[in-house]
């Protein structure tokens, strides 16, 4: 990395903890939202995109509009496919898009995370924007709940106490809402650790912003901002372009040593970095 980074901000989802099994949950409402005839087809594409057997897959975008699967560089569309698997045609595609896409939470979605995958593929099939947000809320409040359990990464909260007390900053910046977000982090007593918390940061969109602002609240340079999180166009991409350092959390390999300072499969195997900037 750069610099010993002086604030690190963190992700949330998919990154501070490491359960996947609420995705099932989330996917039967989004499923029950859709006219019977469909939810079986739903289903079975919903589990064949989460193995990587479907033409949604992580780590591609979601053109709502036009019902296509772009792969992008840099926001320049390099292939696109329809949802069936067939390609276009350079032509097409150049045609379709000629200029960089804008990358955003409704129309133009960044499929970054598994909360993605059953979300795209219910629009598909016809599920609207709001009932779809509707799923998320309902998966959020059932996250809530006693019987929600979580396990906590080994150490981790050790680590981040540890970095607090060398005078490190920490900071959450999460896409999701506040409420939830405080229960979830009360069961992975991670409650207390951050001198700074956001919610709804509206990433990738807002991104660059939340970031300025955190800049200017602990009044540190950019190359002394650490970003950490699971999703490289919410999280990484737009903090490289500042001049910030990135851990890149990918479990699903779909990404490159080159697209992070540090790559790892799990935050379990960023601990060792973390410890490094206070040794």
């Amino acid at each position: 990395m750069k610099l010993l980074p002086k604030v690190i901000v963190f992700d949330l989802d998919g990154t501070l903890y490491e359960d996947i099994h609420h995705f099932n949950f989330y996917a039967e409402r989004l499923r029950d939202k859709l006219p019977l005839q469909k939810q079986e087809i739903f289903w079975k594409e919903y589990k064949l995109a989460e193995q990587g057997e479907h033409t949604l897959r992580i780590g591609r975008v979601y053109d709502v509009a036009k019902d296509l699967l772009l792969v992008q560089q840099d926001r320049i569309v390099k292939e696109a496919f329809k949802w069936d698997g067939t390609a276009l045609s350079q032509e097409e595609v150049n045609q379709l898009y000629p200029e960089q896409i804008t990358i955003d939470l409704e129309s133009m979605l960044s499929i970054g995370d598994l909360w993605w995958v059953p979300a795209c593929v219910a629009f598909h099939h016809g599920l609207s924007g709001k009932s779809g947000h509707r799923s998320f809320l309902e998966t959020r409040e059932f996250m809530m709940t006693p019987e929600f359990k979580m396990n906590k990464i080994t150490n981790f909260k050790e680590m981040l106490q540890d970095l607090r007390e060398h005078g490190v900053k920490l900071v959450l910046l999460t896409n999701s809402p506040e409420p939830d977000s405080e229960v979830i982090l009360t069961k992975l007593e991670l409650q207390t650790v951050f001198h700074k918390k956001i919610f709804n940061g509206k990433k990738p969109t807002l991104t660059s912003n939340r970031f300025e602002e955190i800049a200017l609240t602990f009044n540190v340079n950019y190359n002394e901002i650490l970003s950490v999180g699971d999703n490289w166009i919410n999280e990484i991409l737009p903090a490289q372009k500042l001049g910030c350092s990135t851990i890149l959390i990918d479990p699903h390999h779909i990404s490159t040593d080159e697209s992070a300072d540090i790559v790892v499969e799990t935050m379990t195997q960023a601990i060792p970095f973390f410890k490094k900037i206070i040794e």
